[in-house]
């Protein structure tokens, strides 16, 4: 594990070189855009032992978001008001994969040779949970199927469907056009007649900070409208804890994760490319990153619904994740349950 970890943090810092800001004006976003989807996270098969899976789109223009449900969001209030504008101007379609273990077929008795009805994004019972899954990829890199084998094993423990969103990816897209996606994918399930409490939320690393605020951003919808919004669960795994971090395992851990912590000094890391890329890091930019949808901690996290957080003890954001945790069950105190679970000597 120890050679793994060094292998992949040096590839790792190949991709995320250290620079200031005085370099800033040097920098192609765009082709470093490019660089990443040249060279993404390599796709994953699911065994046909374990079920299927089908690909198709979501059209973006077809989910109303009324903009004015986003009235008092703050900072991603009229960037989200741009992103919905421009869907109308020029209609888009979001990619995604609906996978179905052989579990999930049986859960509904849809035999193996007749499973089409499985890979349809309908409710196959009106109970039916389905879970919305947001990749992980420091969001700048990943894809629904970077994630198919993952999902399929998911599937298959669980008796769930998966519907995974292709996001729009950092930096070329940045905040909030992410948020703005799983939004589109929430309401897709819901227009699909998926109640929201049988929606269920998977997500790792940048899909488990992109899904708590998915949470959030429901919330707010839903206070603007007196509608139930809330999904019925939420999965965490090694979620990013925010954009600001200060926990001391990003200098204790170093050496154990294959994570290789990017300080937000230097204006190619990850958090720099999601939010505001090109920006130099002043001040005002880093009070902008405490913004709650941004930086959770910093924002109300009451209101959620059963969640659960998990992570390995040796990575470096533990110390971060572990604050969000015991944020979330602060917040959430005897309303619903919060578990957090931290696997010793395991990583990101």
């Amino acid at each position: 594990l120890q050679v793994f970890c060094d292998v992949v943090r040096y590839h790792s810092q190949l991709r995320f070189p250290e620079c200031s800001d005085d370099d800033i004006d040097t920098i192609d976003f765009d082709q470093m855009h490019r660089g990443f989807q040249s060279q993404p996270m390599p796709p994953t098969e699911l065994s046909t032992k374990v079920g299927v899976y089908r690909g198709f789109a979501i059209d973006a223009d077809a989910q109303a978001i009324d903009p004015h449900t986003l009235d008092g969001l703050g900072l991603a209030e009229q960037p989200l008001r741009a992103l919905i504008e421009q869907d109308a101007r020029c209609p888009r379609q979001i990619p995604c994969e609906l996978v179905a273990s052989w579990t999930a077929c049986a859960a509904h008795n849809i035999r193996r040779d007749s499973h089409k009805a499985a890979l349809e994004p309908v409710p196959l019972a009106n109970s039916e949970k389905i879970v919305l899954c947001l990749h992980g990829g420091a969001y700048v890199m990943g894809s629904p199927a970077s994630h198919r084998e993952t999902l399929g094993k998911f599937s298959a423990c669980t008796g769930l469907r998966c519907l995974a969103i292709d996001y729009r990816l950092a930096p070329r897209h940045p905040f909030p056009a992410q948020f703005h996606d799983a939004l589109l994918g929430f309401y897709y399930l819901v227009a699909q007649g998926f109640k929201p409490k049988n929606i269920l939320l998977l997500g790792d690393s940048a899909g488990g900070h992109l899904c708590v605020g998915l949470v959030m951003l429901l919330k707010h919808i839903a206070q603007s409208t007196g509608s139930q919004l809330r999904p019925g669960a939420v999965m965490l795994l090694s979620p990013m804890p925010g954009l600001l971090l200060d926990g001391d395992s990003l200098r204790t851990q170093a050496m154990f994760d294959y994570v290789a912590p990017t300080p937000l000094e230097w204006p190619n890391a990850p958090m720099r490319l999601l939010y505001k890329p090109g920006h130099k890091c002043t001040d005002e930019y880093r009070k902008e990153l405490a913004y709650p949808l941004l930086t959770p901690v910093n924002g109300n996290l009451s209101g959620f619904p059963p969640t659960i957080v998990q992570c390995g003890g040796s990575e470096v954001l533990v110390d971060d994740i572990r604050k969000l945790a015991e944020k979330l069950q602060k917040d959430n105190h005897e309303r619903v349950q919060v578990v957090y679970d931290e696997y010793p000597e395991m990583v990101h």
